[in-house]
């Protein structure tokens, strides 16, 4: 049986569970909202931390079914919701990169009119032990349950150092679109998906944005590089490693076509011609050292290396929670597991949850597992708030890690592994997206229209 006949046979496998439960939710979401009366003067309160794919989905879930009495808080640091899977994309072509930001009081708009959901912008610095979380700006917020989804550090283009407002969000795209327009060699660090997607654009879209530069400067000022000499290197010795290797070699024949040198294995380290390091800003010129020796300079060099939970609120008040590597420990329910001796205890704090990227919950650190857990903690909370156990259990499935990758103006792929020994797989090659990525078509998944007068 060939990878679409497979795919197909599985989703018409998967679909009536996933489509059965979807609308046992919109049908609780019609009933609450006939039988919502309201947060009350002084309303219970579930505060969110952290508002991207993760947080979002769990805003939307509990709007639908919080009791009357109850209110649910998202504070987040950023003033608009960053669409980040177009950050790649958007930070080589220029003029979308307005598209990819929307505002929160957009975006929970209904729910602030029925008083369901509020919105409040701010970095937080700290949980305290009396049930609040102290914002950077000195303001504190009370909880009566408390949920973080504060997901992980990435560097530019994956995440946005001023990512707070769209305006300066907006300028740091645009400073890296130019950076690598004008660059003729260009080295990308890191094979992960986004180190993939951005080498991929930037070799098949330099041509086109060079020529639409040209036509908007004039021969005589354009300094576009439409002929780039593009360079990978990752410090593993496969691509995407967090996937089959199936992938991989998919992906390294379509960048040995479009003619993109692949260097595995070689953990660099960096030399950057103005002296700074990456918190300056990203696409810098400056050299790379391998370790064999060579030392390579690169007008523009990216970094698409690593993840780091961002769990630094827990680190006074539930210091115990932190698994080595900073994640956040929680059960199978998702609450959060304080112990300080470092065992596999499963008891978790009744009122204190954890998901997404910054928790070590057993799943891909992909949007779409966030998905599937919020919808397990808004479960388990409706239920403690009812009285009831919170025994909504969080299981993986093997729809998690799917992946869709561009690679580039004229190609994407498809894959899932089917299994946990990635032994069994599906792979399906496609042509490629719109250069826009389809991000305003998008915009509908947070429940918003996106219109011109959003830019």
């Amino acid at each position: 049986m060939g990878d679409t006949l497979r795919f197909f046979a599985f989703i018409v496998g998967f679909l009536p569970g996933y489509a059965g439960a979807a609308l046992r939710r919109k049908v609780r979401a019609i009933i609450h909202g006939w039988t919502y009366k309201g947060p009350t003067d002084t309303p219970k309160v579930v505060v969110v931390v952290g508002g991207s794919f993760a947080g979002h989905q769990l805003m939307a879930r509990l709007t639908e079914t919080l009791p009357t009495g109850w209110q649910a808080v998202l504070v987040e640091k950023n003033e608009h919701f960053n669409w980040s899977f177009a950050f790649p994309r958007f930070s080589v072509v220029p003029g979308h990169e307005n598209t990819a930001f929307m505002a929160y009081v957009k975006i929970l708009a209904k729910g602030v009119q029925r008083g369901i959901a509020r919105f409040v912008q701010g970095e937080v610095v700290s949980v305290t032990a009396d049930k609040h979380i102290q914002l950077a700006s000195g303001d504190a917020v009370p909880y009566d349950i408390l949920v973080v989804a504060t997901g992980s550090g990435q560097r530019p283009p994956a995440k946005l150092l001023g990512a707070a407002h769209k305006d300066t969000a907006c300028a740091e795209l645009r400073t890296l679109q130019d950076r690598i327009r004008r660059a003729h060699k260009v080295a990308v660090v890191g094979g992960g998906a986004v180190g993939v997607e951005l080498v991929t654009d930037i070799k098949t879209y330099a041509g086109v944005v060079a020529e639409r530069n040209r036509k908007k400067v004039g021969d005589d000022k354009d300094d576009s590089v439409a002929d780039k000499d593009v360079t990978l290197v990752h410090s593993r010795t496969q691509l995407l490693n967090r996937f089959g290797s199936r992938l991989h070699e998919h992906v390294a024949g379509v960048l040995a076509k479009q003619d993109i040198t692949v260097e595995l294995g070689q953990r660099v380290t960096i030399e950057y011609k103005d002296g700074g390091d990456e918190s300056v800003g990203a696409g810098r010129p400056g050299t790379l050292h391998f370790p064999d020796g060579r030392a390579i300079e690169y007008d523009c060099i990216l970094l698409c290396t690593g993840q780091t939970p961002n769990s630094g609120l827990f680190k006074e008040a539930f210091a115990g929670a932190l698994t080595a590597t900073g994640e956040v420990r929680v059960n199978a329910g998702l609450q959060v597991v304080v112990d300080e001796k470092g065992t596999s205890s499963s008891q978790g704090l009744e009122d204190v949850y954890a998901f997404g990227d910054v928790a070590a919950t057993g799943g891909p650190k992909m949007a779409r597992a966030g998905f599937f857990q919020a919808d397990v903690i808004a479960d388990n909370i409706v239920a403690s708030i009812a009285g009831r156990p919170a025994k909504h259990r969080y299981v993986p499935n093997v729809v998690e890690p799917s992946l869709k990758l561009t690679l580039g103006k004229d190609a994407t792929v498809v894959y899932m592994d089917m299994n946990e020994e990635q032994t069994k797989s599906i792979l399906m090659p496609k042509k490629g997206d719109a250069e826009d990525m389809y991000v305003k078509q998008s915009w509908h998944f947070m429940g918003v229209k996106y219109s011109d007068d959003d830019e």
